[in-house]
């Protein structure tokens, strides 16, 4: 296959050709998904990069950007009670 036939409608020949379907595990996840729920958050890609500069800079590469926003939401949380 060329690099761009997929654009010109033509079928895909060979083993890989059909989709295949994604098996659900027995609790009904799909794999490579964890049983935590998470839901979409928009924060402007200026902020998000200025905070990964911060976190490359403090050399802390453990903790990522989701579990610090999770961390100061649930401190804000705290606060509030």
């Amino acid at each position: 296959m060329a690099r761009f036939d997929y654009l010109d409608g033509k079928p895909k020949k060979g083993k890989k050709a059909g989709l295949r379907k994604a098996t659900p595990a027995p609790d009904g996840r799909h794999k490579g998904e964890s049983g935590e729920r998470v839901e979409v958050v928009y924060i402007r890609k200026e902020t998000l990069r200025a905070v990964w500069r911060e976190v490359r800079r403090d050399g802390d590469t453990a903790e990522s950007v989701s579990e610090l926003v999770e961390d100061l939401l649930l401190a804000w949380l705290r606060e509030r009670a």
